[in-house]
């Protein structure tokens, strides 16, 4: 039986996410295992962590197409049963190489969630609506990644790498069925119109890129996607290497932080609804961020009782942008873009995605694990530089 509210439609579509996302990031805290499992460093387990958003980045454009063709529900159920197939395929592999190319093809394959996602809110939320409700969907994310951080630790120290990974294809294919049971439109009439009861989706025909807009809002999410993909991937060794914590431990720091950062993408998203202006809490969290990045570079070396309160609260600063970043996008975009251009969106984010563990490796090898952190903070500096003013705003888009 299909379901109708709105608010239920976007639980599922938060299962979903959930799901992908414990795919994406699941590489990430089991990078202590990885290096055990394949005799690699820790430049180049990060490296290998990559992979995933590197085969998103390579199918993520063409996957905006068929999302605005083909709807949002059947292409997250034919990507979520995809990604469960490939990371089936680990257990076939026996050697790194293999390995690698299954987590590329499992990027590949589950990139759509994400954008077709986004996409509903669009379609199901009127506009003051959709920053609480994109707050409320972009949750999953921190979510997805808590929930990697807490068990995947674990399940690699009594399954193995490749024992682990099941059970994010576990989660993908449980959330298939929630999919298929959600309708592909709303039941009224999409029309321009303020009323919650009538989502409002603008319908424009002209590309959104001939605009500047757009473009500086996607440079914005590229660049505090760096800082918030560091923390991903290096805080686990960080805590490990650098702080002596066991490897489930520092996992559970990084599950700490998820909550707070699931919280802070609904509360930024609601005051964006309040103040119709989408931009400007994320020019005030890359000031933030970027100090507290700063700090956790330097103040642990003096202060070491410094090092875990700061590693949770950048966790959680360079969460919260996400949501309205995304939004951000899909709203200059407008319904008839909306799929392509946050797949645009996603696909840009997976190249900053991809390349930071590249360059934080170089900065590993050239300056150490901590100065991962300063380098972010300087990504954090450009990213207030590129920021909009207003442009971000709900009126008028």
């Amino acid at each position: 039986m299909l379901v109708r509210n709105r608010w239920v439609v976007l639980s599922v579509s938060m299962v979903a996410q959930v799901a992908s996302v414990s795919v994406m990031f699941g590489v990430p805290v089991v990078l202590p295992q990885l290096r055990e499992a394949f005799g690699v460093s820790t430049a180049q387990a990060g490296m290998l962590a990559g992979l995933p958003s590197f085969g998103l980045l390579i199918t993520l454009l063409a996957w905006g197409v068929v999302i605005d063709r083909a709807g949002e529900r059947a292409t997250m159920a034919l990507s979520l049963l995809l990604t469960a197939g490939a990371l089936g395929l680990l257990w076939t592999v026996t050697d790194l190489w293999g390995a690698a190319v299954v987590l590329l093809l499992a990027g590949a394959v589950g990139g759509p969630v994400n954008a077709a996602s986004g996409r509903l809110v669009m379609t199901w939320f009127a506009r003051r609506e959709r920053g609480l409700a994109m707050g409320i969907r972009q949750s999953a994310l921190p979510l997805g990644v808590g929930l990697a951080a807490l068990v995947l630790p674990r399940a690699a120290d009594a399954w193995g790498f490749v024992g682990a990974m099941t059970l994010p294809a576990g989660l993908a294919l449980i959330a298939v069925p929630l999919v298929l049971a959600t309708p592909s439109a709303p039941p009224e009439t999409v029309r321009e119109t303020g009323s919650p009861e009538v989502p409002a989706a603008p319908v424009r025909t002209e590309s959104p890129y001939r605009r500047w807009a757009i473009w500086r809002v996607h440079g914005v999410s590229m660049l505090l996607g760096v800082p918030q993909v560091t923390l991903m991937v290096y805080t686990v060794i960080y805590l490990v290497q650098e702080q002596g914590w066991s490897p489930p431990s520092a996992g559970a720091v990084v599950a700490a932080a998820q909550i707070p950062g699931a919280v802070g993408r609904l509360l930024l998203g609601a005051w964006s609804d309040r103040t119709g202006d989408r931009m400007r809490p994320v020019r005030w969290l890359a000031v933030v961020s970027g100090v507290a990045l700063v700090l956790l570079t330097f103040l642990p070396d003096v202060w070491g009782g410094a090092a875990v309160p700061l590693v949770l609260v950048c966790l959680v600063l360079t969460m919260w942008h996400n949501g309205l970043t995304f939004l951000s996008v899909a709203e200059i975009a407008g319904t008839a873009w909306a799929g392509r251009a946050l797949a645009v969106q996603n696909w840009l984010q997976s190249v900053s995605t991809t390349l930071t563990p590249v360059l934080m490796a170089a900065v590993i090898t050239l300056a150490g694990l901590p100065a991962v952190f300063a380098v972010s903070a300087v990504f954090s500096a450009l990213a207030l530089a590129v920021a909009p003013g207003r442009d971000g705003r709900v009126t008028g888009q």
